[in-house]
């Protein structure tokens, strides 16, 4: 079993997460079973890849966790991670199933894998990877992309659990141009920084496209609606984005009353 201190960074903001909330969390840390340092970044008004950094920043160990202030961690969390990392020699351990790291890069990429940060464990002496600021959506991917390809990708399931609520930062929502841009400026992030997410880069924009389609449908903006889903058509052509297509275009040729 390996025993190597850990430190534990929490952004915390009373504007998106009760107090309650994050002694909840913290108390979580404190039954872990190994040793952890506990960094608490009060202040983060300008994002959470400014607090993230900042508690890298003030980590004192080799090893370092995240931990959102409304999550909650199982109690071996840490020390499972450790053992995996020390078997596999990866430097990066997030919660799943075994897997690759092509396979990594598409699922959090074009898959599924959305929420990582209170999963994510990393050896920074192997992984000198910052947070991207300005990115409102989607640091937390970015971050573990680079470190993945990096220094190697493990995993380790059943690492935390995820509370919402109404005032937490991913209920708040984003309309449709501001998402837009950052999904964008994401999207280049990536296809600049991480070689092997490459081949998915015209999954990513369907997709992207697709998605701003549907918001633009059902706030009533058809003509947009169109545009972003015949958009998505041209990049790579899918059944779905079709059928949303057609159905905008009803929408769009109805007067309405």
């Amino acid at each position: 079993m390996v025993t190597e201190p850990v430190s534990v960074v929490i952004p915390y903001s009373p504007r998106y997460t009760p107090e309650s909330m994050l002694e909840e969390a913290k108390r979580t840390v404190a039954e872990q079973t190994v040793p952890t340092e506990l960094v608490v970044v009060d202040d983060v008004d300008t994002g959470p890849a400014d607090a993230r950094n900042a508690g890298l920043d003030r980590a004192s160990t080799r090893y370092v966790a995240f931990l959102d202030a409304d999550d909650l961690w199982v109690p071996d969390k840490l020390e499972r991670q450790l053992d995996r990392m020390a078997e596999t020699g990866a430097g990066l351990c997030v919660q799943g199933s075994p897997t690759t790291l092509d396979d990594f890069v598409y699922d959090v990429f074009v898959g599924d894998l959305s929420e990582v940060t209170s999963a994510v464990l990393v050896d920074t002496d192997r992984v000198d990877v910052r947070f991207e600021t300005g990115l409102d959506r989607g640091e937390d991917l970015l971050y573990v992309l680079e470190a993945a390809t990096a220094a190697g990708i493990c995993c380790c399931p059943d690492l935390f659990s995820r509370r919402r609520h109404e005032a937490s930062m991913t209920a708040t929502g984003m309309d449709v141009d501001t998402y837009r841009e950052h999904a964008k400026r994401f999207g280049y992030l990536v296809s600049q920084r991480v070689p092997a997410a490459q081949p998915y880069l015209p999954i990513y924009y369907t997709q992207l496209y697709t998605d701003l389609g549907r918001a633009c449908h059902a706030a009533g903006e058809y003509d947009r609606a169109v545009e972003f889903l015949s958009r998505a058509l041209r990049i790579s052509p899918h059944p779905w984005t079709l059928v949303a297509l057609l159905r905008s275009l009803a929408y769009r040729s109805v007067p309405l009353p």
